[in-house]
């Protein structure tokens, strides 16, 4: 009898770091990969300028038209593998990754381009520095707008679908993901 319990005992550490070795084996390569980027946007918005004061002779309007390009998707530095659970018994391997976040926002110069200017009357033309504030308002308003737009939704989905299929074929047929709560800044 006590050498079948050892027999188990032997069976069921073994099984246990068979597991485990396996469960490295897949993370080990993620769990060195900084970023995750699952979803791309490239958002286009108009920075308009009307400047028609009252008290001045003449109009003076300008639009850029203003493109940035925005990753969303997993930070991986808080990424560690006790995010990974695995059960036996119901055969399930959970994955605790952390909040989609926004990896990188570029709003490259060639991108901006000034649709309509006029000027009429005894106005002056919008100097580098109006110019300049427009192009922060039009960032600005951009990155306000980040949320409205679903990008950390369609990061999150994604994610969720990169690591289920690729844990799926690494053998995993059930396959939970969460995401950790955002932390506040």
């Amino acid at each position: 009898m006590k050498k079948l319990v050892l027999i188990i005992a032997v069976f069921a550490c073994c099984a246990c770091s068979s597991e485990q070795k396996r469960i490295e084996d897949t993370f080990g390569k993620i769990e060195n990969v900084a970023q995750i980027g699952t979803v791309e946007y490239t958002i286009t918005k108009l920075a308009v300028a009307d400047d028609d004061a009252f008290y001045k002779i003449g109009e003076r309007k300008i639009i850029f038209s203003c493109k940035a390009i925005v990753k969303a998707g997993i930070d991986m530095k808080d990424f560690t593998l006790e995010d990974v659970k695995y059960d036996r018994t119901n055969k399930t391997i959970t994955v605790t990754l952390p909040s989609p976040a926004i990896l990188s926002f570029n709003m490259p110069m060639e991108e901006i381009k000034c649709e309509f200017s006029k000027i009429s009357g005894i106005r002056s033309d919008f100097n580098t520095e109006d110019r300049n504030n427009l192009l922060i308002q039009g960032e600005q308003n951009i990155r306000a707008d980040l949320e409205n737009l679903g990008i950390i939704k369609d990061a999150k989905e994604n994610a969720t679908q990169f690591f289920q299929t690729l844990l799926n074929s690494a053998g995993y047929k059930n396959v939970v993901v969460n995401f950790k709560e955002k932390k506040e800044a």
